[in-house]
């Protein structure tokens, strides 16, 4: 073993170790021997390496390389990215107030936020930003955008703006103001009766978000009600708790976290007297993102026998994350205890612990088991099967996992499916598998540079639909010479063009594009509308299943 991962290892035992003897009581001698052969060590390093070494870089390595050994899930965070996770997770934050893309190599304007500092400056959807602080912003990456837009209230950014339409370059001035986020995507009716939400994440302002956006729907006549969950990462556990409530009736279980030091850590969540939505119909869509907080919330929902799940096996992250601080404003997000749903089930998947077993669990998620691998008669748990979703009915699977005994027909495969973790859907619907050629346009940008290059140009069919997003869905169809717009794509992206696979994917094509114009003109939550009334499979699915299965 060389001499700098073994000081890393040293050091991160030693810092790991005043870590947690600064927080917890109990065998302090050992821990005061241990720590003091730690400094021990860690002062030869210092005094007799052979080289310099940055101390800084070494703790920050060393914590990171022990969080890495515990779990997938404990991680250390720099100072910067406390500072942007925080921001996030609170709802607000200091900036610009743009929602912003990087397409091609440029920092495109989806949309100014309502009343904040960009659209009260007259930045345009659509716009260019080719400087910022007079450096250049073409070739930029997510990361620096958020580094350089963001900053302390009150103070001014210089951006250097290109406008499409008419062709000028406009100089503002910018000064950063509170920008509040969102968790809820979109919130609307699918039908007179049927209300829409989507979730993407949990913040400190989600069960208030989601409340006002039950209130508005029930106004509208809703009765049944789709919680969008899918590509859901999670976040705060209290939040997820907070909008099962909304479901639930006083005192049912929502769920109930514990760990082997018990105390604090060891606690069960129980539903609290309130009427947010507790009679209606309730379908939960997840996938292979929903995760952590998004399964605490499909899961009391499913067991409380208050919902049906339908989609993917969802992720499978079943631990609870606490973050702990440092002083110089970095922090370890550190698992203390894991979580179970009301019927005692445990989320979490297998996981091998180091830095080969993380890779490999977040490579399984990409693909997960799929029912497929897991029947191979399934016709009696078919339900539905077309051109674009086949979909299984899983609802006996929890029943039979509680019950399976070796020797059983189908132990093996169905064993796999427990050991898989995750909430298993009541239907489990599996989307159509796109073709290779269809996957390399959507992974090479192809779609969103259509959709740029119709923006820009006055004369495309798209300038019509500008100021009305209902119209855009119903009655904007394919570009003329869509056929052409795709092969200058792939010849600037030196794909080589498949006209089989055009042929035969030419819709999906043309909606991928769609949706990147409803993006761009719309924002998220017009885009998101686009699909699920036009173009989401699962959701019709959902609309279409049974919403109770007792």
């Amino acid at each position: 073993m060389s001499r700098i991962p073994t000081i890393v290892m040293i050091l991160v035992v030693l810092v790991f170790g005043v870590f947690l003897g600064t927080r917890f009581s109990g065998n302090r001698e050992g821990k005061l021997d241990n720590q003091k052969k730690l400094i021990e060590a860690y002062s030869l390093m210092q005094g007799l390496y052979v080289d310099e070494v940055n101390g800084d870089s070494l703790l920050s390595a060393g914590i990171q390389g022990m969080a890495e050994y515990l779990d997938p899930h404990t991680v250390y965070l720099g100072p910067e990215q406390v500072s942007y996770s925080q921001a996030e997770f609170d709802g607000n934050f200091d900036g610009i107030g743009v929602e912003f893309d990087v397409v091609n190599d440029t920092l495109l304007v989806v949309s100014p936020i309502s009343g904040g500092p960009s659209a009260m400056a007259g930045i345009s959807s659509g716009d260019r930003i080719i400087a910022i602080d007079s450096v250049s912003a073409i070739g930029i990456t997510q990361q620096e955008v958020l580094r350089k837009l963001r900053g302390k209230q009150g103070t001014k950014v210089k951006l250097k703006v290109f406008r499409p339409l008419s062709g000028k370059l406009i100089n503002f001035v910018v000064a950063r103001g509170k920008i509040a986020t969102s968790s809820i995507d979109a919130a609307f009716m699918l039908d007179k009766r049927t209300g829409y939400i989507r979730l993407s994440r949990f913040i400190a302002t989600t069960a208030d978000e989601f409340r006002r956006s039950l209130a508005l729907l029930k106004k509208h006549g809703m009765r049944r009600l789709l919680v969008d969950l899918r590509g859901n990462p999670g976040g705060f556990l209290e939040q997820a708790v907070e909008v099962a409530d909304e479901f639930l009736g006083q005192g049912q279980l929502i769920v109930s976290i514990k760990s082997h030091r018990g105390g604090e850590e060891n606690e069960n969540f129980v539903a609290k007297s309130g009427d947010g939505f507790e009679q209606g119909e309730v379908i939960v869509l997840v996938d292979k993102g929903s995760a952590s907080a998004s399964e605490i919330l499909a899961g009391a929902l499913q067991d409380n026998k208050r919902a049906v799940v339908v989609g993917e096996l969802s992720f499978g992250k079943g631990l609870v994350q606490r973050q702990l601080p440092f002083g110089d404003g970095s922090a370890i997000r550190l698992t203390v205890s894991r979580y179970y749903t009301p019927s005692g089930r445990q989320i979490q998947r297998f996981y091998r612990k180091g830095i080969a077993g993380r890779e490999h669990y977040y490579k399984e998620a990409m693909t997960n088991i799929l029912p497929q691998k897991l029947f191979s008669n399934p016709d009696s748990l078919l339900y539905v099967k077309n051109s674009e979703v086949s979909v299984y009915r899983g609802s006996s699977l929890p029943l039979l996992l509680s019950s399976i005994k070796a020797g059983d027909k189908g132990h093996d495969k169905l064993m796999e499916l427990k050991d898989a973790g995750g909430i298993i859907p009541d239907f489990w619907v599996t989307g159509k598998p796109y073709s290779p050629f269809y996957q390399e346009l959507s992974q090479a940008g192809v779609f969103d540079d259509i959709a740029q290059k119709l923006l820009d140009n006055p004369h495309s069919q798209a300038q019509e639909y500008r100021s009305s997003l209902d119209r855009f869905i119903l009655d904007y169809l394919e570009e003329s010479g869509f056929e052409r717009l795709v092969m200058k794509a792939c010849q600037a992206k030196k794909i080589a063009f498949d006209r089989a696979s055009f042929i035969r994917e030419r819709r999906y094509i043309a909606r991928a594009v769609k949706s990147k114009i409803a993006h761009q003109l719309f924002g998220a939550e017009g885009q998101i509308k686009f699909i699920v009334l036009s173009t989401d499979p699962i959701v019709k699915i959902a609309t279409t299943v049974p919403a109770s299965l007792r």
